[in-house]
C-alpha cells in the first residue's frame, strides 16, 4: 500500500521525521519522462529514488515490508530507540551518511571503542591483550598477499599457517578463536573458516571516528523518503524485461514502468525471492551464487536501574565458547536510559535463530550474570533479531566467501539489457557490508540510468 499522508503523518508523531532535507525540492514529474520502478527502500533504493526524481524522473518505490528502511529498522518498544540492523556510521570523516545525519538535524554520539573492558573467563587476559595486536597486523598482510595471488585462502587457514610457524603458538585453540571472533567474525559477520582472507583486504573505509544515532537510525530513511512516492507491503515476485521496459509483477497486480532498479539484500536474490523473465545472465547468477549472506543478530538487554560497577562503552566477553555473547555495548549513557546490547556473529547467531525470543534474551542474561555475578539488577525487558529467517533479508550483510573473487561484486552490480540496474551494499566493491556503501551504490545506479537517457 503507498506510504500516504497518513503514514508520514504518524512518522512524524512518533518522531521519525526530522527537518526537510535542503535539496529535497524535488523537480515537478513532466508527463513523458521515463519511470522507474525501484525494489525496495532500504537506503540504496531511497538514495536511488531522490536522485533519479531530482532529476524529474517519475519514480515509483515497491517495498514488500510494512516499513521502509530495510536493514535500518528501529524498535522502541523498549521506550528508548535501539538499532535492530545497522548500528553505525562507519568512519563519519568525508562519509556521505554522516552529511545525511546533519542534512536532517540528527545528533550523532561518538562510539570510542577504546572504552572497552575484557572479561576473560578462562582465566588468560594480560596474554590475549598483548597478542590483540599483533595477530591483526600478520593477518592484514597475509591478507594483501592472497588478494595479490588470489589463492582462495580463508582466514582460519592463515591462522593454522601463522600457528604451525610457531608464531601464537603460547595461545590455546580457545583463546585464538576469541581473537579471530573480535577482529575478524564480529565485523564480517561471518566464521573465519568460511571468510576469504582476501575479504580482509577488501575494499576501503572513511577517516574519522564511528558514530551511531541516538535518535534511531530509521530517521535518516523516513527523511530521504519525504515527498517520494513508496508504497509498503509491495512484495515483488516477478520482474519481466525487455527492449521495450519492464513489468513487475505481484499478488495478481502488475506495474509497468520503463526501468527497474532492484536493490533487495543479496539473501533475497540468493534465495530466488526475485524471479526474472528471461532468466538473468549466466555471469550475474554465478556471481549472486559465489558471493556469502553473513549473520549478525543482537539480543538487547533493559534494566530498571544502573548496573553497578559498568563504566565502559564496550565489554568484550571471553569464554570456552568464544562466539557466545563475545561483544557487549553499553547504551546507557546515549539512549539515557540502562541498556546493554550484545552482538552475536556467524554460527552462533544461526544457533539463536534456533531459540524462540525469550529464551535468546534469557540466554543473553544469564550471559551478563556469568560476568557481572548476582548483583546484575532484575531485568526489565528483552529483544532480538533474527535476520536470517526474516525473508525480506535472509541474512544481515554479504561477505565475501573463501575462494570467491572480490570481482563478483561488481559483475552483481552489473545492469542488464539497459533496463534492469541493480544496487545495494553486496554490490559495492568500495564498501560493502555497510550503509553508505548501500548509498552510494544507489546513486551510482541512478547516475547509470540518468546517462542511458541522455
Amino acid at each position: 500500500m503507498p506510504l500516504c499522508r497518513r503514514d508520514l503523518l504518524k512518522a512524524a508523531g512518533l518522531g521519525l521525521i526530522g527537518p526537510a532535507l535542503p535539496s529535497s525540492q524535488l523537480r515537478a514529474q513532466a508527463a513523458g519522462q521515463p519511470h522507474v520502478a525501484i525494489i525496495g527502500a532500504g537506503m540504496a533504493g531511497l538514495a536511488a529514488a531522490r536522485q533519479l526524481a531530482e532529476n524529474g524522473l517519475r519514480v515509483t518505490v515497491l517495498e514488500a515490508r510494512d516499513r521502509i528502511g530495510g536493514r535500518l529498522w528501529t524498535d522502541r518498544s523498549l521506550g528508548v530507540p535501539l538499532d535492530l540492523g545497522a548500528s553505525w556510521i562507519h568512519g563519519t570523516r568525508g562519509n556521505p551518511i554522516t552529511t545525511l545525519a546533519r542534512d536532517l538535524s540528527q545528533p550523532l554520539y561518538e562510539w570510542d571503542y577504546e572504552d572497552a573492558e575484557i572479561v576473560d573467563l578462562t582465566g588468560h587476559q594480560g596474554r590475549l591483550e598483548s597478542s590483540l595486536y599483533e595477530l591483526e597486523e600478520a593477518l592484514e598482510d597475509l591478507a594483501s598477499l592472497s588478494a595479490d595471488r588470489a589463492d582462495g585462502q580463508s582466514v582460519r587457514d592463515a591462522v593454522v599457517h601463522l600457528r604451525k610457524d610457531r608464531r601464537f603458538a603460547q595461545l590455546s585453540d580457545v583463546e585464538v578463536d576469541a581473537l579471530l571472533v573480535f577482529l575478524v567474525e564480529q565485523e564480517y559477520a561471518a566464521d573465519s573458516g568460511a571468510l576469504a582472507l582476501a575479504a580482509m583486504d577488501e575494499g576501503g573505509a572513511f577517516g574519522g571516528e564511528d558514530a551511531i544515532l541516538p535518535q534511531g537510525y530509521d530517521r535518516l530513511a523516513y527523511g530521504l523518503a519525504e515527498g517520494l512516492d513508496v508504497r509498503t507491503e509491495s512484495p515483488v515476485e516477478t520482474v519481466a524485461y525487455s527492449a521495450s521496459g519492464v513489468s513487475l509483477h505481484s499478488s495478481g497486480q502488475t506495474l509497468e514502468a520503463d526501468y527497474a532498479l532492484v536493490t533487495v539484500p543479496l539473501g533475497v536474490l540468493k534465495a530466488g525471492g526475485v524471479a526474472f523473465s528471461p532468466a538473468l545472465p549466466g555471469r550475474k547468477r554465478s556471481a549472486i551464487d559465489a558471493l556469502g549472506m553473513g549473520l549478525l543478530n543482537k539480543v538487547y538487554l533493559s534494566f530498571a536501574e544502573p548496573l553497578p560497577n559498568l563504566d565502559s562503552l564496550n565489554v568484550i566477553r571471553i569464554s570456552d565458547r568464544p562466539q557466545a555473547f563475545p561483544f557487549w555495548i553499553n547504551l546507557t549513557e546515549p539512549a539515557g536510559a540502562p541498556v546493554l546490547g550484545v552482538l552475536n556473529a556467524g554460527s552462533f547467531a544461526h544457533e539463536l535463530e534456533g531459540l524462540a525470543p525469550a529464551d535468546r534474551v534469557d540466554a543473553a542474561y544469564n550471559a551478563l550474570k556469568s560476568m557481572a555475578g548476582d548483583d546484575v539488577p532484575a531485568l526489565k525487558g528483552g529483544l532480538s533479531t533474527a535476520w536470517a529467517s526474516d525473508p525480506q533479508a535472509l541474512g544481515s550483510y554479504s561477505f565475501l566467501p573463501a575462494g570467491a573473487d572480490p570481482d563478483e561484486r561488481k559483475h552483481l552490480a552489473a545492469p542488464v539489457a539497459g533496463r534492469v540496474f541493480f544496487a545495494g551494499e553486496a554490490t559495492s566493491s568500495d564498501y560493502p557490508a555497510t550503509v553508505h556503501g548501500a548509498w552510494l551504490t544507489g546513486q551510482d545506479a541512478a547516475r547509470a540510468l540518468l546517462k542511458v537517457l541522455r
